[in-house]
């Protein structure tokens, strides 16, 4: 990636108060020692938020990624070639594979054959 994360930067900052644990278990059999139940909330509700979170870090990254290659117009490409020529047994071949690249979102807009005729990329809605 070509950004550098400011250290320390807070993103986001989650407050659970003791009205959103009653709502959240409103449908449960309430605890018979409220306040044990909340000093262990307090001792472990954020442990286990950290176990889920970066999961959806990464679900939001990708859906920001969608969003933004729907909203792109691509209008800087560029193409990627891979592959080459290659001469064996008196023969020349090649195995050359051209995609358009959208330099903005990283969309892959075509994939160029040999004929020169643009396909749509597989991902391409």
């Amino acid at each position: 990636m070509s950004f550098t994360p400011l250290p320390g930067k807070i993103v986001a900052q989650v407050t659970v108060t003791e009205e959103d644990v009653f709502y959240a278990l409103v449908y449960r059999e309430q605890a018979k020692d409220w306040r044990k139940f909340i000093e262990y909330l307090c001792d472990h509700l954020a442990d286990a938020l950290n176990e889920h979170v970066y999961d959806e870090i990464r679900y939001l990254y990708d859906a920001w990624l969608e969003q933004q290659q729907e909203e792109c117009p691509h209008r800087r490409t560029t193409v990627i070639t891979t592959g080459g020529y290659h001469f064996d047994a008196g023969e020349v071949w090649d195995d050359l594979h051209e995609e358009v690249h959208c330099l903005d979102c990283g969309a892959v807009l075509t994939v160029l054959t040999d004929e020169d005729e643009e396909e749509p990329a597989e991902d391409m809605p």
